[in-house]
């Protein structure tokens, strides 16, 4: 499979990633033994320590700054107005907490098949031919398999190429489970009991959603205990937001949902003064659950996802990764004061 994700990082390279100030404490954490070894490549005169993607793992969870929660986390992933930003959120987390050791599995479930393609990209084919089998053995066994025709768990997961981030990739089965749905007693906790019992091992599971409203987006609220709604700082998405969510605030309480978290990210925020003011307005509207760590608009992030990296991995000291550490910490923090001490 060809991608474009970087595979050799230097310890300078690992620094930048985890914010770690001091190269001595690689060096040293290396030599004792305590994280992968590195190997030794040529640099003119001197040899440089480089780790694979596959190394890093061990690395984060030892010097990053995304601690491993003690219970499971399991994240809904919504907003009812595309183009926010969501799968970019999805896929910038669920890539940055599998770089600091913590196993998380992505759920797709848009039917663009948006996170898959950010996720797991499609290789290169010299035919149709090759293309069409690919497909059919990769991207037609997906969660309609598992819940209604008895497919084990390790027939639906796919492998990523960080060993700590596994997918369920949305497939074309996707229409099929929604419709089966629709027939389904307790519909709602097909998704919370598919977790529970097929699922445990996993450290944080994410549910990336379709903006509409479906019978997967609700077993999706059912099943989460936190939920991350990605906000667009500009007038057509401050606008179609009211009766959406309120569709939210009454879909909980009819199933007495209690997440530990509903949070607000605010994305796209440029440096107009309307989309300034539509983020001033979100900060009065929605008060604590606002994270205060808006992401801003940037092609930096369009090429980071284009080469199937999270911007840690693609530009770790520019401006939007700044943004997206602020809005990790302040998330993780959040999630972790609920979930660590219950």
């Amino acid at each position: 499979m060809e991608t474009l994700e970087k595979n050799r990082w230097t310890i300078t390279d690992a620094q930048k990633l985890y914010r770690i100030k001091s190269r001595h404490t690689l060096i040293a954490a290396e030599s004792r033994g305590e994280l992968p070894e590195a190997a030794r490549e040529s640099r003119g005169s001197t040899k440089v320590r480089v780790w694979s993607l596959d190394q890093l793992p061990p690395i984060g969870g030892k010097y990053g700054f995304m601690d491993k929660p003690l219970k499971q986390i399991v994240i809904c992933i919504y907003t009812p107005k595309g183009g926010v930003l969501k799968t970019a959120t999805t896929g910038n987390l669920a890539r940055i907490a599998a770089l600091h050791n913590i196993k998380t599995l992505v759920i797709g479930l848009d039917f663009q098949k948006s996170i898959s393609n950010y996720l797991l990209p499609t290789p290169q084919f010299e035919s149709m031919e090759e293309l069409r089998a690919y497909i059919k053995k990769y991207r037609s066994i997906g969660l309609y398999n598992i819940l209604f025709k008895g497919a084990s768990p390790e027939d639906v997961i796919y492998k990523t190429s960080i060993p700590t981030l596994d997918i369920i990739p949305e497939t074309s089965d996707l229409i099929a489970v929604e419709r089966a749905l629709r027939s389904e007693n307790r519909r709602e906790y097909v998704f919370k009991d598919l977790i529970e019992e097929c699922f445990p091992q996993y450290d944080l599971i994410i549910m990336d959603n379709t903006p509409a409203w479906t019978q997967l987006t609700e077993c999706s609220l059912t099943a989460a205990n936190n939920l991350l709604s990605p906000l667009g700082c500009d007038y057509e998405t401050f606008q179609a937001l009211g009766e959406n969510f309120i569709h939210i605030e009454n879909f909980r309480k009819k199933m007495r949902l209690s997440w530990d978290n509903f949070v607000i990210v605010p994305t796209l925020l440029e440096l107009n003064n309307l989309s300034k003011e539509v983020y001033e307005l979100y900060k009065r509207e929605f008060g604590e659950m606002i994270l205060p760590c808006p992401i801003r608009r940037t092609v930096k992030g369009q090429e980071a996802r284009v080469s199937n990296m999270s911007i840690f991995e693609y530009d770790p000291t520019s401006d939007l990764s700044d943004d997206y550490y602020k809005m990790v910490i302040a998330l993780w923090d959040r999630i972790l004061k609920k979930t660590n001490t219950k």
